[in-house]
């Protein structure tokens, strides 16, 4: 009986992980496809066949990279921008977004400029990721939701009330979405 159960739960332990990743780009697959398929499909029925959507839409971001890189592209983007940040509440979101997808891909900074330890009213202490300077004497910090990183709080943190911690970023990532299970000596073993 314990061989039965050994071998299921090394079953469970490698199908569920392919089973979601296999899963998560499916759905990756679809909403990129979705994006000019559904159009594809409306319009031109007759040439649409499954993934005419992704190859449309890679095809199109190479084609305003390449707008954006020659002079009269520019011009081109600026004034389509221009025109998303004159129209009211939409502005506020078009920026929001822009500035996101800027500082994420920006290649000389990391979006995430350290990791600190911050102490908790009960005496624990929690992860947090410095972001940067907010005013003299404060750094802001975000503290992710467990196991979703994505979502979380900012904190305005005086600068002695933090302790910069010696672990690299993708390390304490790995610390928070495993839920703790990962520690600084082995989040970097893959095992």
């Amino acid at each position: 009986m314990k061989t039965i159960k050994k071998h299921f739960i090394s079953g469970i332990i490698f199908i569920v992980p392919v089973a979601l990743s296999v899963w998560v780009i499916f759905k990756i697959f679809i909403f990129l496809e979705n994006i000019l398929g559904n159009f594809f499909k409306k319009f031109f029925p007759n040439i649409y066949i499954p993934g005419v959507g992704l190859i449309s839409l890679i095809f199109l971001i190479f084609i305003i990279g390449f707008l954006a890189n020659n002079f009269f592209g520019k011009k081109l983007l600026e004034f389509i921008e221009m025109f998303f940040e004159n129209i009211p509440f939409l502005n506020k979101i078009f920026n929001f977004v822009k500035n996101l997808v800027k500082r994420i891909t920006e290649k000389k900074t990391d979006v995430f400029k350290g990791v600190v330890k911050i102490k908790m009213p009960d005496d624990s202490y929690t992860i947090g990721f410095l972001t940067g300077e907010f005013e003299e004497g404060y750094f802001s910090v975000f503290i992710p939701t467990v196991p979703n990183i994505t979502t979380g709080i900012v904190l305005m943190v005086p600068k002695n009330k933090i302790e910069k911690l010696n672990i690299p970023v993708e390390e304490a990532i790995k610390i928070v979405i495993s839920m703790g299970l990962f520690t600084p000596s082995n989040a970097s073993n893959k095992n």
